[in-house]
């Protein structure tokens, strides 16, 4: 039998696949996309993907064997590897880092070291630190991580090391399966019984043994047994209803074999049981922008949607959704915020039924490995598979077979772009690259589409499709403009409310209406000072102020998590005279309790929705009424639905307006509209009252008069000025070192050798905003690319350059964000 190889892509960051050999007894059986298990390195195992098989080996090297083929089919299709290869080019990344991002946490494999006692050992003149780990692993602690769990400060790797040197303990590495399907106890009929004569005889003989006739009985009534299409079986558990029978009288029945009690697998997704919906009817504009939209998909594969908010642009999604299900094509719609999943799933649901999954970060790892094998599953059995995603935008990576449509939802949110770690890739560029790897077509849609969306639809790269009116003929809310400087100079200001936005929201209260309001800072005040000295608490690892969080009674870092309690006297002086400065929701929360006490008010930031379902209760609450005020941060405007919102404001316009960023003007812009578009959806005109010390700045008066053309040319003028997107690219390239002298020199060394390429503009190297996160120091240098240059080229040499500099600097970071917006 000739040599079979494979060639793998393992789950590190590494550029190369590696080559295996096939045993015999596995040639033949051996596919793309299945995972092997191999060992890579002197111990270390680890799942690997399978790209391609050859009959040849690498020349000069030896070869291992592959140890175990997990799968009997391909875990991951051909069209995911072509988008892997494209990522790990176009985000200078690596094919490991793309696979490491891609599949579920459960399909991802590696060996765990187990430490184990050796036989014959004998009680040695230990030190202390290698008495107490040999009497650990002799309580049969195994893994290495539970050893270090276990013992914590008292861990020491020396003593380990010794230990290991003098053969006392030895080092085994196991690969165990992630992934554990779900599974229950049933309950059925022996297959003895196989009539209801045959049961009825066997009902007659339990006369004097009550309780096993009564637990028959149920049975029967929960199962109906031998009445067409009802289930056979019954849970266990259900069965025998908590206390109401005992499980020796149902093994009773079993031991006469009239029951049988068997293991059967389930699903952890729960099954959707709402009845079946019918479309809703589309009013005009809606008909009218479905049909250019599928006019503009006969020529372009990429549709930009420009629909003011409640204009009802979800619904022309679904409508072409059915379209795509009805061509027996699968479908993909991406949402930036897991919040808004909550909403639009029960809608899909109810249309298309058990075709529909959702995929996101909440789910647990079990949970994302069945919903990945449903869309896996829809190739060879197309009724039992999912044909239609929502998700966040890691749902780019499912293994889809017959993809015909992805909806881009809220398209200029910045959510969809991951920032770390690589690849550092956006889900909207990403959709449009697959439209041509899989032959589909991309929606995009928003009421604030991003700038180069709308640049490219200008241009006619993508087509473009305006829907200007809202669904139920509701004007767009009436923008009112707070200056709180002004307001705190009178006196008029009602803690953080402007006394225009106190007064609607009084009114709204009294009418039961609901308000939401937006402040883009979690926790009670972004930090807290000393009084005498002017000292600020900052973060032992970052380079940024600490947060107060009331509820915790701490300060606590947002970059790195390191949190101390709340000091009762200043650190540098001893001066008890600390206060808060500054405002974030949860002390909005607070004040509103107290300036609206008879009115409910919930908040929606990251500490309030950690738990699995927190951000659905948030919105059931609010959509049943029983929330009266929400405050919250980005998340309350992303697309949220709420009918009885009638005033909406945003408590600080400023921070977003001054932020140091190119794209400042633009994402208040955005922010702001999409907090309006909460207000005003269903019945009466919204109100949005937005605080700002800063009335007269021009990007002011475009918002309130919802100009979305004027503010796009302005900001088209000024990027063409400065060279930044649409008319330049942009590469951010990072270095990192836990030395701040290192990595200025490093950074400098690098500035020096890009310098000599001509074909960019170069800014730096300078630290950011926070110059140092987990205990890494780190510069930025940016590059300006003209679009007429080769992306590629310029990506190239600055990836020799990086190769050059890393080679001199060991313990040096450097990594490129490609896009980094």
């Amino acid at each position: 039998m000739p040599d079979l190889f494979v060639q793998v892509i393992l789950p590190l960051p590494l550029h190369d696949v590696y080559t295996y050999r096939v045993p015999g007894h596995w040639q033949g059986q051996i596919i793309p996309g299945q995972r092997v298990v191999v060992q890579f390195g002197s111990r270390k195992m680890y799942a690997a993907l399978v790209v391609s098989l050859s009959d040849s080996a690498p020349s000069g090297m030896e070869t291992k064997e592959i140890l175990e083929v997990l799968d009997d089919e391909p875990v991951v299709l051909s069209q995911n590897f072509e988008l892997w290869k494209w990522m790990a080019g176009y985000y200078c990344c690596t094919l490991g880092d793309v696979f490491r991002a891609a599949l579920p946490p459960g399909l991802k494999l590696e060996s765990k070291s187990n430490l184990t006692l050796e036989l014959g050992w004998d009680e040695q003149d230990y030190s202390e630190a290698e008495l107490s780990i040999v009497n650990q692993v002799k309580n049969d602690v195994a893994s290495l991580d539970v050893l270090q769990k276990k013992l914590g400060k008292d861990f020491s790797y020396k003593s380990l090391k010794l230990l290991l040197e003098r053969n006392i303990l030895k080092v085994e590495e196991k690969v165990n399966s992630k992934f554990r399907p779900k599974s229950e106890y049933i309950v059925k009929l022996h297959p003895s019984i196989d009539t209801e004569e045959t049961l009825n005889s066997r009902l007659d003989s339990l006369e004097r043994a009550k309780k096993q006739q009564a637990l028959l009985l149920r049975f029967c009534q929960l199962t109906h047994v031998f009445q067409p299409d009802q289930k056979s079986y019954i849970n266990k558990k259900h069965l025998l209803n908590e206390n109401e029978f005992t499980a020796s009288v149902l093994k009773e029945l079993v031991s006469k074999k009239i029951l049988v009690v068997s293991q059967m697998q389930i699903s952890r997704i729960p099954v959707h049981q709402a009845r079946q919906a019918n479309l809703n009817l589309l009013n005009p504009w809606q008909k009218q922008a479905l049909e250019e939209v599928k006019a503009a998909f006969e020529e372009k594969k990429v549709t930009l949607i420009h629909g003011i908010t409640a204009s009802g642009k979800t619904e022309i999604y679904i409508h072409l959704i059915k379209e795509a299900l009805e061509e027996g094509l699968q479908a993909l719609y991406l949402l930036p915020e897991i919040a808004l999943t909550t909403q639009i799933i029960e809608r899909l649901k109810n249309v298309f039924g058990s075709k529909v999954g959702i995929y996101h970060s909440r789910l647990n790892d079990n949970e994302r490995v069945e919903i990945w094998n449903k869309v896996l599953q829809f190739r060879t059995e197309p009724e039992e598979g999912y044909q239609v995603i929502l998700g966040a935008r890691s749902a780019l990576f499912m293994p889809w077979s017959k993809l015909g449509l992805i909806v881009v939802d809220e398209e200029h949110e910045n959510s969809f772009k991951q920032f770390d770690p690589a690849p550092r890739y956006h889900a909207r560029d990403m959709a449009v690259v697959m439209a041509q790897l899989y032959n589909a077509k991309v929606l995009l849609g928003s009421a604030t589409p991003s700038y180069e969306s709308f640049y490219n639809a200008i241009l006619g790269k993508y087509a473009l499709v305006k829907l200007e009116r809202r669904h139920s003929e509701m004007e767009l809310p009436e923008i009112i403009v707070a200056d709180i400087k002004k307001a705190y100079k009178k006196k008029q200001m009602h803690s953080v409310l402007s006394p225009e936005l106190y007064s609607l929201m009084e009114d709204a209260l009294q009418n039961k209406e609901q308000v939401v309001l937006f402040q883009n800072r979690r926790g009670y005040s972004p930090f807290v000072q000393c009084l005498t000295c002017g000292q600020v608490p900052k973060c032992r690892n970052c380079d940024v102020s600490m947060t107060y969080h009331k509820y915790r009674k701490g300060l606590n870092c947002h970059y790195c998590g390191y949190n101390i309690p709340m000091p009762e006297e200043c650190p540098e002086c001893g001066s008890p005279e600390i206060k808060t400065r500054g405002f974030g929701t949860e002390k909005v929360e607070e004040e509103l309790r107290v300036l609206f006490p008879d009115a409910r008010v919930d908040r929606m930031d990251l500490d309030t929705t950690r738990s699995k379902n927190a951000i659905e209760k948030i919105i059931h609450n609010v959509e049943t009424r029983k929330t009266d005020i929400l405050i919250g941060t980005q998340m309350v405007t992303k697309g949220l639905d709420f009918e009885h919102v009638r005033v909406a404001g945003i408590l600080n316009a400023d921070n977003l307006i001054n932020f140091p960023d190119f794209r400042a003007h633009e994402r208040t812009y955005q922010l702001i509209s999409q907090v309006s578009g909460r207000a005003g959806r269903k019945h009466n005109r919204g109100k949005v009252v937005l605080q700002t010390s800063q009335p007269e700045h021009p990007l002011i008066s475009l918002i309130s008069r919802q100009d979305y053309s004027t503010a796009f040319n302005m900001q088209m003028q000024e990027r063409k000025m400065f060279n930044y997107p649409p008319y330049h690219r942009l590469i951010k390239v990072v270095v990192k070192h836990k030395k701040a002298e290192t990595v200025g020199i490093v950074a400098e060394k690098l500035a020096d050798l890009l310098r000599l390429n001509k074909n960019f503009i170069m800014l730096g190297p300078e630290f950011p905003l926070v110059g140092r996160i987990q205990l890494w120091y780190q510069k930025e240098i940016w590059l300006k690319i003209n679009r007429s240059q080769i992306l590629g080229d310029v990506k190239l040499f600055v990836n020799d350059c990086i190769h050059k500099i890393q080679k001199e600097s060991p313990g040096t970071m450097i990594y490129l964000d490609v896009d980094p917006y």
